[in-house]
């Protein structure tokens, strides 16, 4: 199962690696980063609505500063990694990104009290190098700007909000719901900033194309990937899924070459292998998630354990 879990992580990284190069495409309809993420949320909202509707879902109280983070966090993942899609190349903007599994760690370790496995240490060390390098590498060819750098780093800290509140947040044992909570109060907040941006009236003028462009966007690179990726914590850890999902960075490199002929720099070729390197290094380790739980929530499956069948 534990193959699974980071298999599942996988599949959700090549859909997200279509992200960089679908933007890029919609771009051209003079579509900005608010106006593009709004269409994607509220499409994604409005699909899970009606799933949530035809099936039962846990209650809980999701106005927790947790979950709350985490609905924030999503939203900064997207925008900041868009705002670096449009400033840097699209494989350095991954490579950048991928510091996440870093401030997953941290937060594992301040809300859990997990204990980093020295196979996740290694891993984490060797994709770090992998940034120091792709970065060290776009800088000397002057590809590197500051503003990107910024966005990608910021993305890095949004997407590791998400990730703990998807395994410590509340809701955690009521996986759809949680989700589906999630993207209703981050459409929310990005519903505020497109109508404060005043740019929504672009949308009306749209041709069909773009709107296929857009729906891409909202469905095979939010809504299915997300969902995947959730799932994969049922079986490996947010530290173990983190990591695993750095594959992402390969995938975009490869799609953003096959869809928009740009070739990365080779600074970001060679972070990217070490990033992988780590990814393979992560396959090793086989600690089990169930261990990785909060005391309380411990406490409670053991006292559920030892309750007679009925």
């Amino acid at each position: 199962m534990y193959l699974l879990g980071l298999l599942l992580a996988v599949v959700a990284s090549s859909l997200w690696g279509t992200t960089g190069p679908a933007f890029r495409i919609a771009s051209q309809w003079n579509l900005d980063v608010v106006t593009v993420n709004f269409v994607r949320y509220a499409v994604c909202s409005l699909v899970l609505f009606f799933v949530i509707k035809k099936r039962s879902v846990g209650t809980w109280n999701w106005k927790r500063p947790l979950f709350i983070l985490g609905s924030a966090g999503m939203l900064l993942s997207s925008l900041g990694l868009n705002v670096a899609f449009l400033r840097i190349s699209i494989g350095l903007s991954m490579v950048i990104y991928y510091s996440a599994p870093c401030w997953v760690m941290v937060g594992s370790w301040l809300l859990g009290r997990h204990k980093v496995t020295l196979l996740q240490l290694m891993a984490f060390l060797m994709a770090l190098l992998g940034i120091w390098k792709a970065v060290g590498g776009a800088k000397a060819e002057g590809t590197l700007d500051l503003v990107g750098l910024i966005a990608a780093l910021a993305a890095a800290v949004g997407y590791a909000m998400y990730v703990l509140n998807g395994h410590f947040g509340p809701g955690r044992d009521d996986r759809l719901g949680m989700y589906a909570r999630t993207f209703f109060v981050a459409t929310a907040m990005m519903t505020v900033l497109a109508v404060c941006s005043g740019r929504l009236g672009v949308l009306l003028y749209l041709p069909l194309k773009a709107w296929f462009v857009l729906l891409y966007l909202a469905i095979f690179c939010t809504l299915i990937p997300y969902g995947i990726f959730i799932l994969s914590l049922r079986f490996i850890s947010g530290n173990a899924a983190s990591i695993a999902t750095m594959s992402e960075v390969p995938f975009s490199m490869m799609w953003a070459f096959v869809i928009l002929s740009e070739k990365p720099e080779t600074s970001a070729i060679l972070g990217g292998a070490m990033v992988l390197s780590g990814i393979a290094l992560m396959s090793l380790d086989r600690s089990d998630p169930g261990k990785l739980k909060t005391p309380l929530r411990r406490a409670k499956r053991e006292k559920g354990a030892s309750s007679p069948a009925k």
